[in-house]
């Protein structure tokens, strides 16, 4: 029987790599090292323990090392960049931020941009607003998330909702929030009828977002939420649809009454937000969303009754706080596959990851943030690396900045395959060449530098790498049983009796030791370590093999 039972004990190496790949894009070593003598209770409230943001000042102008955003957050002064320029440094500020999160907050953000799912936008100031919002909610109550997502000025651009009007009305974020967003649709029963809600009340749900707007005279104007600090949105009571407004027997005949005045406006949109997170059906949803996000993509009758039931049930009674959900769920003897007879045939390993998810906990693993340009250098760090480089790396692997349709990536929604999708034709060949990527400090498809000066320090040194973060790296055996345990969900078969040809291990063992005995790999090290220059060369040699080929692995693409 699938159980929200807390998990007792420590963890141990495998369930603590596997809690760090699930929670976090930080997964090194030494923080698997750490938390294996964590329980499941400490380890994830730890990891719900939020630090300060790396850069807090955001993006900084490479053309006069200005922090446009923050410095004036409400003027167009933006130190000279253009408007591309501008989005791609917000961009890149984003995933420098994710990349140096050892926390949940990372994640739980980019959950939430699966859910709240938005477009291209130029502007790089409604940029950065964007990603803030996703992180200072990241950990709080999905439903408050909802009402500031619907006053973003991202949101109400990109689904249109700043030409929503009372005169002219547009439907096209009422209908994404309920089908999308939100309460989702449920068995369609009738012609307009999809269960959780119907085609009038789409039509009701656009009058109660009339006058909402962010259009592009209002991206610097002085209007922040007192909240969060962020500019977001504003209500226009002359562009408001003031009368009642009447929802289905899915909301219970509803009625909205309508607003009075500017500041009315607010209190209209809040009964509505209200209405729709009143529905046990929208905590079910969001429940199922995280399941797949962070545990399983498979959702069967049983999992629906122990697991999505009572943590609905949970999340509906306490307005939707994350925190809490997440807490229970990743506490719990099911998300380490130890409520059932076998605990290595569901959860773990059983998800596919994204390219986002491969990029970022590589270069974590391999220590590559060392390495990172300073901020200093804001043009090499947040445009080159993060923003040029990462965009390209994430797009040749199959996964766009952003997603082609409102409906978001398929890996996160489309069914029965689910996180399947981020694995085709297409992207293979790009995956597999990762570890080709950061060895030459070049990006995947291409030979182009990360960095721009030509400087190939973004790249991985294995050799060090190894002797600084490994011990017995004299025994073959020893070392590359303890570098799988860090880069696999699973022990490939054969582990436990190294040199059995028939086994998948000694395929991995092979690759260190090409044409030497572990005799040989021995005394390869010690001069190595003694610092003689033909043996570095030829254990470097070996290591560069044996990574290039984990890191191209199908094992290496799991978690």
């Amino acid at each position: 029987m699938a159980s929200l039972a807390q998990r007792p004990g420590v963890l141990g190496t495998r369930l603590a790599a596997h809690l760090l790949r699930r929670s976090t894009y930080q997964v090194t070593k030494a923080r698997i090292d750490a938390f294996a003598l964590k329980t499941a209770d400490q380890a994830v409230d730890e990891l719900l323990n939020f630090p300060a943001l790396t850069h807090p000042a955001g993006p900084v102008s490479y053309l006069n090392n200005f922090a446009w955003i923050t410095e004036t957050p409400n003027t167009n002064n933006h130190g000279e960049l253009s408007g591309t320029l501008q989005r791609l440094g917000a961009e890149g500020w984003w995933l420098n931020e994710l990349f140096h999160d050892t926390s949940m907050r990372g994640r739980l953000s980019v959950f939430h941009r699966t859910v709240w799912v938005t477009g291209l936008g130029l502007d790089g100031n409604v940029n950065f607003n964007h990603f803030r919002l996703l992180q200072e909610m990241a950990k709080g109550s999905i439903r408050d998330l909802a009402y500031k997502m619907t006053l973003d000025i991202k949101m109400l651009v990109f689904l249109d909702n700043r030409f929503n009007l009372a005169t002219a009305p547009n439907e096209n974020y009422a209908r994404e929030f309920l089908e999308l967003f939100t309460i989702l649709k449920g068995p369609q029963i009738g012609p307009t009828n999809y269960t959780n809600y119907t085609e009038a009340d789409i039509v009701q749900a656009a009058r109660v977002l009339t006058g909402f707007t962010g259009g592009q005279n209002d991206y610097y104007r002085n209007n922040l939420d007192p909240e969060t600090g962020l500019t977001t949105g504003i209500a226009r009571h002359a562009q408001h649809d003031t009368g009642n407004k009447t929802f289905s027997a899915a909301f219970n005949n509803t009625v909205i009454t309508g607003a009075v005045n500017t500041a009315d406006n607010y209190r209209e949109l809040n009964d509505f937000i209200d209405m729709v997170f009143g529905q046990l059906e929208t905590a079910r949803a969001y429940c199922r969303r995280l399941y797949r996000f962070f545990v399983c993509d498979a959702i069967d009758a049983e999992i629906e009754s122990d697991i999505i039931e009572p943590l609905a049930i949970e999340m509906h009674a306490n307005n939707y706080n994350v925190e809490i959900a997440i807490k229970h769920l990743l506490k719990s003897t099911h998300f380490y596959d130890e409520d059932d007879s076998s605990n290595t045939d569901e959860i773990i390993g059983g998800k596919l990851k994204s390219a986002m998810m491969l990029w970022l906990q590589t270069l974590s693993y391999l220590n590559m943030g060392d390495k990172l340009p300073p901020l200093s250098d804001p043009r090499n760090l947040f445009f080159r690396v993060w923003s040029i480089t990462g965009r390209n790396n994430l797009e040749d692997m199959g996964q766009l900045m952003y997603p082609l349709t409102v409906e978001g990536y398929p890996g996160y929604f489309k069914a029965p395959d689910f996180s399947k999708n981020w694995f085709d034709s297409s992207s293979i060949a790009n995956r597999y060449r990762l570890m080709e990527s950061v060895l030459s400090g070049t990006r995947i498809r291409d030979t182009a530098s990360m960095l721009i000066s030509g400087d190939t320090s973004f790249q991985a040194d294995i050799y060090n790498f190894v002797a600084t973060e490994y011990t017995n790296q004299l025994y073959a055996d020893s070392l590359v049983l303890q570098i799988l345990e860090t880069t696999f969900s699973e022990l490939p078969e054969g582990y436990d009796t190294p040199g059995d040809t028939t086994k998948r291990y000694d395929y991995f063992r092979e690759a260190l030791l090409g044409d030497l005995s572990p005799v040989n790999w021995k005394f390869e090290w010690q001069f190595a370590q003694q610092g003689e220059a033909d043996s570095i060369a030829s254990a470097t040699v070996a290591l560069e093999r044996l990574f290039t080929t984990i890191l191209s692995s199908p094992e290496f693409q799991t978690f």
